[in-house]
């Protein structure tokens, strides 16, 4: 059997829903984050694989059932990634090849000036997926696979392993019919509906969406605020902060949500945080993610997940904590009632 056959089944076995193979050729001519010699110096080839997200769970989480169940599944689910990734770099070791894993998500290239904002990967895991055909980009960006969607955590091991790279998919095989309902879903508004972008990795083009600028994702994704700019439905974030349609006005925001974020109550509906390496002294909480979690890869069942998460309502938090989900009009009410030393904690 074939090492590269080996390596399949293994993560395969494991809950693997596909795999594939990239090398320093077929990566070459791509950004930094493509370079696999940053984490690995001898490294030849890197392993790619996807892992499912629960969709029950990101169902409730849309529609604003429940906001731990899948924030728990997303943080499992990126843990199982990372482990899985270090089991295949053991499992390559223990045949004689140096291999290391890379962490699922929250590693940055430090060194690089103003890496808290661009916040540059260590290896990029959606070049590797593209390249070797685990998946392919989605209009937002995402990494997806036909029949799943985008809802999928990616996983990568780099290796001395001289291993023979797989193709990419063809647009044949895409999961994504640029249906867009990922830039809908999105409250920042950092998607652009229109123009596009482009990396080549060893001479093949890839195309997805521009982005305005990943601030507005950052304050978004964040947690800081939430609340679509149609002002019917948010995220799981209680705070109100404006967009700005200019970038340049966009850190000013960026920064008072940021301070004000520091005191808010702790929430009572869900225990579970995570420190970004950019943001080292705030303790997040999972409250969009919608771009990724919206598309299943069927416009139907993508349309249904918008349909759940339009109709969501819109969230606020009490001075106790306490979470509301409640009709726009009402929480737009509720928050205005409220004292104003609480709802400045929310608003500009």
């Amino acid at each position: 059997m074939s090492l590269e056959r080996e390596v399949e089944e293994f993560l395969l076995e494991r809950g693997a829903l596909k795999v594939g193979f990239a090398n320093a050729k077929s990566l070459s001519g791509g950004p930094p984050s493509a370079d696999l010699t940053y984490i690995l110096p001898e490294a030849r080839s890197a392993v790619s694989f996807a892992l499912p997200l629960d969709r029950d769970k990101i169902r409730a989480y849309l529609s604003k059932e429940s906001h731990t169940a899948h924030e728990r599944d997303n943080y499992d689910t990126n843990v199982k990634s990372s482990r899985l990734a270090k089991a295949l770099a053991l499992f390559l070791e223990e045949k004689g090849y140096p291999s290391k894993r890379v962490i699922s998500n929250n590693v940055y290239r430090t060194e690089v000036d103003g890496w808290e904002l661009s916040m540059p990967p260590d290896i990029s895991h959606r070049y590797v997926a593209a390249r070797s055909g685990v998946g392919s980009f989605s209009w937002s960006g995402n990494i997806g696979l036909k029949g799943y969607g985008s809802a999928v955590i990616l996983g990568t091991c780099v290796t001395s392993a001289e291993l023979e790279p797989t193709d990419p998919e063809s647009p044949e095989e895409s999961f994504c019919d640029e249906c867009k309902m990922c830039v809908a879903a999105c409250p920042s508004g950092m998607f652009d509906a229109k123009a596009e972008t482009t990396v080549t990795l060893g001479g093949i083009t890839f195309s997805f969406s521009e982005r305005r600028s990943y601030l507005p994702c950052q304050l978004v994704c964040g947690g800081f605020t939430g609340l679509d700019p149609s002002g019917e439905w948010s995220t799981w974030s209680p705070g109100r902060y404006p967009i700005p349609d200019d970038m340049s006005e966009m850190m000013a925001v960026f920064e008072k949500a940021v301070a004000n974020y520091a005191r808010w109550p702790e929430r009572t509906d869900s225990s579970d945080t995570y420190v970004n390496m950019a943001l080292s002294d705030v303790s997040l909480h999972l409250t969009c993610g919608n771009c990724q979690i919206v598309c299943w890869g069927d416009r139907e069942q993508t349309r249904e997940n918008m349909r759940l998460l339009k109709s969501s309502g819109c969230v606020i938090q009490r001075e106790s904590g306490d979470i509301d989900v409640l009709p726009s009009k009402e929480a737009a009410q509720v928050l205005d009632d409220m004292p104003e030393a609480h709802k400045k904690l929310y608003t500009l």
